[in-house]
């Protein structure tokens, strides 16, 4: 009989008033290299549950031979529906954007996970653009998802990637 454990370290930083997730934190091995996975927004499952976008990261950052991932998003407000959303006021806020600086800081890689997004909805356009600004320090670690062949920038939960995330450095600067 062989037995296996794990022990999945979780932790996540919140606003004073809950509204905001800052950051949410998942270690399995700390020997290995740690990934910074931007996101568009959190759920409302944190540490202990995840959402199925939560799952598919871990499962492919484990996958591509990571120890943790450390999640953070476009939009810190918790339980966001951006299909709805005409107006971004309160969606985010400083401490989204010092969350997000000191997170690529301590990754050895950033992974885009947005998708194309903003293409579709063109009201987060500008955000995205502040975001990749405050990553352009870090733009020799920053990749994007794959599918391996001609379509760039996917969404981890593109049917093509769920079981394998293929990684190729974003370029866009």
């Amino acid at each position: 009989m062989a037995v296996e454990k794990a022990t999945i370290k979780c932790e996540s930083i919140f606003s004073d008033d809950s509204v905001h997730r800052y950051v949410m934190t998942k270690v399995w091995d700390k020997s290995l290299p740690l990934a910074n996975v931007i996101t568009i927004s959190p759920s409302e499952d944190y540490n202990i549950t995840s959402d199925l976008t939560t799952t598919v990261i871990c499962n492919n950052v484990h996958l591509l031979g990571m120890g943790g991932v450390i999640l953070t998003n476009l939009m810190s407000k918790i339980g966001t529906d951006v299909k709805k959303i005409k107006n971004t006021s309160g969606l985010w806020n400083t401490e989204t954007d010092k969350f997000i600086i000191e997170s690529a800081q301590k990754a050895d890689k950033i992974i885009i996970a947005w998708g194309k997004f903003t293409e579709i909805r063109k009201t987060f356009a500008q955000r995205e653009s502040d975001v990749l600004t405050i990553l352009k320090p870090y733009k020799e670690k920053v990749y994007q998802i794959t599918d391996g062949s001609k379509r760039d920038l996917l969404h981890p939960l593109t049917p093509a990637v769920r079981k394998g995330f293929t990684l190729k450095k974003y370029s866009f600067w």
